[in-house]
């Protein structure tokens, strides 16, 4: 069976251990991350020490428009590409851009970046990529741009690439940990979808090694090529939505993967739904990849405040969120209401069985 996925063009979208300081630091010299370590997690506890929780940091940007092969040309995958390379830099990362790869291009692209910029291990690799994605028989794909289109069989097997192979580069690098961030829709054959809400605070639990993966939609969906999911990834990093349920100025893979599914798929109303999770693998899927924020997170409302991050109500923190972007345009419709707490019980059961079945 074959489950098509396109970009579609102008589519609208409109642990245990010590806790981590809510400060973090980009390394100048290094473009690490240099972090306090408090006694525990509560307010005003002591600063025992600081530490570089990364000593490098280094992303590869990826976004391809110019297809050649009989897929759609699309229009903003490298601006969005070009966008997200700016921010990362300004969040210490060592950035690489690269547009319009052809098969081999794209393939050496990844192999080289996991396996010479992670060969230090106190690195953080960061991958974007903005294209097509394509699944077959279960199987997901990026798409370059000479790929023909699936229906050429092994000629598109040929050029594309599997996420199985992505997995196996991911293995070869040293680095602690690795997010990769796929602007593109396909089945996930090598990660497993998140079980649970991110932890409440960053702890040394979080400095395990790790593989993470995020994308913008599910198999057989239409993902939008307006620039919404790079918009909100950004959003989420220069911390001007509550992406950061704890609040302590750092996002982690984790609270990155579980907002922008909910962002999206509220507002396509379901129609795209990310998938994030960690690689099927027992050695790496036991950390949390993690950004320093731009700047605080908006406050959480008066109903809603916690003395301690562990008593954040993640399903209202989110639900307000949605009322404060939830405009005619956005919902194409109406204001929504608040559903009642049935219906959010009934809502993140559902998310979770979803997420736990989706590649199987």
């Amino acid at each position: 069976m074959t489950l098509g996925c396109l970009r579609a063009a102008a589519l609208g979208l409109l642990a245990t251990g010590f806790g981590l300081a809510a400060v973090g630091a980009a390394t100048a010299a290094g473009r690490g991350l240099s972090v306090p370590i408090h006694r525990s997690e509560a307010k005003g506890a002591p600063v025992l020490e600081e530490i570089e929780f990364y000593g490098h940091s280094y992303a590869l940007v990826i976004g391809i428009d110019d297809y050649k092969g009989g897929w759609p040309r699309l229009s903003n995958a490298v601006k969005d590409a070009r966008l997200v390379a700016a921010e990362l830099t300004k969040h210490g990362f060592d950035v690489t851009l690269k547009t319009n790869l052809d098969s081999d291009e794209l393939k050496s692209a990844l192999e080289e970046f996991y396996i010479l910029k992670g060969e230090q291990p106190d690195a953080r690799l960061f991958i974007w990529f903005a294209g097509h994605g394509h699944t077959e028989n279960a199987e997901g794909f990026i798409v370059p741009a000479d790929a023909p289109r699936p229906e050429a069989g092994a000629a598109f097997r040929i050029k594309a690439l599997s996420l199985r192979r992505i997995g196996e580069f991911v293995r070869l690098a040293q680095s602690k940990h690795s997010l990769a961030v796929f602007d593109a829709c396909f089945a996930g054959t090598v990660f497993d979808g998140a079980r649970a809400l991110p932890p409440a605070a960053v702890t040394r639990a979080t400095t395990l090694p790790v593989r993470q993966f995020l994308t913008s939609g599910d198999a057989g969906q239409t993902v939008s090529d307006d620039g919404s999911f790079r918009e909100l990834f950004l959003r989420a990093l220069r911390g001007e939505e509550r992406a950061d349920l704890n609040g302590d100025g750092f996002l982690t893979g984790s609270e990155l993967g579980l907002y922008i599914t909910d962002r999206v798929t509220n507002l396509t109303r379901a129609k795209q739904t990310p998938r994030y999770g960690k690689l099927r693998d027992k050695d790496w899927d036991r950390g949390d990849f993690v950004f320093a924020l731009s700047t605080t997170s908006p406050a959480l409302p008066p109903s809603v405040t916690a003395t301690r991050p562990s008593e954040v109500d993640h399903e209202t923190v989110f639900w307000r969120s949605v009322l404060r972007a939830n405009t005619a345009s956005a919902s194409n419709g109406p204001p929504l209401t608040p559903p009642s707490p049935s219906y959010w019980e009934r809502t993140f059961r559902g998310m979770r069985n979803r997420n736990e079945s989706w590649m199987n």
